[in-house]
């Protein structure tokens, strides 16, 4: 009877890991997303720069920041900056909100504290074009 419960223990013990492996992953997966979305933006920008062989007006960053916004949140901002005479510099930045990793809770590696904290995240990107 007691190697049934001492069984038990361990497939709970078991259990509880895969499970905070699961949320981790799905975290990451949110996380991946948007870095996706947002290298998706920056390279559309990117060959905008490129087809009209210079920079974009004011109107059409304001454009594109603003369909930034909708896909990565209101927090999120782009920019572009002539950088040289045939050159552009793209930036992104995001915020996202992530689950605090605590080295104390839970278990001796540590574990989620079940706070939230904001994570900004940036891509840019530096284009060339001819004029």
């Amino acid at each position: 009877m007691i190697e049934v419960l001492i069984a038990l223990i361990i497939m709970a013990i078991g259990l509880l890991g895969v499970a905070g492996l699961q949320t981790v992953s799905m975290q990451q997966t949110a996380a991946a997303d948007s870095r996706s979305v947002a290298i998706m933006h920056t390279q559309t920008m990117a060959e905008y720069i490129r087809s009209i062989r210079g920079m974009p007006a004011a109107g059409e960053v304001e454009d594109w920041e603003s369909q930034l916004q909708n896909d990565l949140g209101p927090g999120s901002t782009g920019t572009v900056e002539a950088n040289g005479g045939s050159a552009a510099v793209i930036s992104v930045q995001w915020v996202e909100r992530m689950n605090r990793l605590d080295p104390g809770a839970g278990s001796a590696e540590g574990g989620e504290s079940g706070e939230k904290e904001e994570v900004t995240g940036s891509f840019s990107l530096n284009v060339r074009y001819r004029e």
